[in-house]
């Protein structure tokens, strides 16, 4: 069985979404993961809070960019990095379509 993180994400327009993605196997620290994953978009939420307008597609362009750079940096064989990222990406994007949307407030 393939072990999931759950994960809810909420607009600031108080959307919420509900998702489970699934990890890696060789996945090390789910905690790690969660961690990382709340922090980046704790970071980008703040951003955008500033007020400065900005595209949704701007955003998706610097996380790619992010994505990306990441990808480049880590230790690994020449062709091994893109091709999981993309198995990656793939498979999470996947997770958020099935995402259950709702309602929720906004602390």
């Amino acid at each position: 069985m393939i072990p999931h993180l759950p994960y809810a994400a909420v607009t600031n327009a108080g959307d919420a979404y509900q998702m489970r993605f699934p990890l890696h196997p060789e996945t090390r620290s789910p905690e790690r993961v969660s961690h990382l994953l709340g922090a980046t978009l704790e970071a980008i939420s703040k951003d955008l809070e500033s007020g400065t307008p900005i595209s949704d597609g701007d955003v998706l362009q610097a996380l790619s960019m992010a994505l990306a750079s990441g990808a480049r940096l880590v230790d690994a064989a020449p062709g091994a990095s893109p091709r999981l990222m993309h198995e990656l990406v793939d498979s999470a994007f996947a997770a958020a379509l099935e995402g259950r949307c709702y309602r929720a407030g906004r602390a």
